[in-house]
């Protein structure tokens, strides 16, 4: 399960645990948040998915290919 930060929770007392919510919040703020490996390889599966400006999409995928993700 992805973690959102706190910070990212100002309207929940939790986050949902829906990974794709989880994501979203985490991509609206990328790449202030959400620049770890393990969020970043998550984000980069569910690209297609998320609602985001394709330059915040090619900067996942950038950091996913820095992390070594053979298929970005």
């Amino acid at each position: 399960m992805i973690d959102v930060p706190p910070r990212l929770l100002w309207d929940y007392d939790e986050a949902p645990e829906d990974e794709l919510w989880r994501l979203q919040r985490v991509i609206d703020f990328f790449p202030q948040f959400g620049r770890e490996r393990r969020t970043v390889l998550a984000l980069v599966r569910r690209l297609p998915e998320l609602r985001a400006p394709d330059e915040v999409k090619e900067l996942v995928r950038l950091y996913a290919r820095h992390y070594g993700d053979p298929g970005t």
